[in-house]
């Protein structure tokens, strides 16, 4: 009678947290979605004026319905810089290497813009053309996103669809949290005395994940929340990328701001 009792007081202190949980959805359309790739650093007096440029892109018509945005912060400056920054870290820096590999180059750098898996070196003249062109492609990939917050952590399931022998063959799945808004003055370094307002800023980079070379997969996976994210802020991003030629067959961008149940 005790554990009955126990149980069922526990059932009502969880109650709240059931009824209220907070989850969201998504999906991929018939659009190819461009995927650009900044990597950055606080400490790189070069990488604010790039990051303005970027966040002026809406202004010129690449909306959320042409392009998704990701700034990784890099780690390989901090020793050089003067300015250790506190958004840096050594799984971003390996994304950064990673490109540059399948781009069959062996330096990389910040300011860097790769949009759907290609360098592109002159980015003011050439990085609107290159997602106008993406824009054109027919997706190659298709993702669904379902998202749901339990406590401190989003359990996410991702399925994704992959069309082509090949593609299903050496395609994996990518997951980031970015998020908005984030004021941060920097006090040394490139930079030193500027105040950065960080847009499309990535919290954490998963995978790769494996993908079924059927062609369909279901993903499970879980991120853990930080205290200092704001959560109101956040995004939850899904890459589709083929390791063998570079290109990303697909992205899709979940927003995961507060909404009534």
């Amino acid at each position: 009678m005790l554990i009955k009792l126990k149980n069922c007081l526990l059932l009502i202190a969880l109650l709240p947290t059931l009824l209220f949980a907070q989850s969201w959805q998504t999906e991929s359309g018939d659009k190819q979605i461009a995927v650009l790739e900044l990597f950055t650093s606080e400490g790189c007096g070069l990488c604010p004026a790039a990051d303005r440029w970027v966040h002026k892109l809406p202004e010129q018509g690449l909306t959320d319905e042409h392009l998704i945005v990701l700034g990784f912060h890099i780690d390989y400056l901090n020793d050089s810089k003067g300015w250790v920054d506190r958004f840096s870290s050594p799984v971003f820096s390996a994304r950064q290497r990673q490109q540059a590999q399948l781009n069959l180059y062996q330096t990389v750098y910040t300011p860097e813009f790769i949009v759907s898996g290609e360098v592109i070196h002159n980015w003011k003249k050439h990085v609107k053309e290159v997602v106008h062109a993406v824009n054109e492609f027919e997706p190659e990939a298709t993702i669904q996103l379902n998202v749901t917050e339990q406590g401190n952590e989003l359990v996410i399931n991702s399925h994704i669809i992959i069309e082509g022998n090949e593609n299903r063959q050496f395609s994996k799945l990518y997951l980031a949290l970015s998020e908005n808004d984030i004021i941060n003055k920097v006090n040394g370094g490139d930079n030193a005395g500027a105040t950065f307002n960080h847009q499309n800023l990535v919290r954490t980079w998963l995978g790769p994940f494996d993908l079924n070379e059927s062609g369909e997969t279901d993903v499970s996976s879980v991120i853990k929340v930080n205290d200092e994210w704001n959560m109101d802020k956040a995004s939850l991003v899904a890459v589709v990328q083929n390791l063998e030629d570079g290109f990303v067959l697909q992205g899709l961008k979940l927003a995961l701001d507060k909404k009534e149940n």
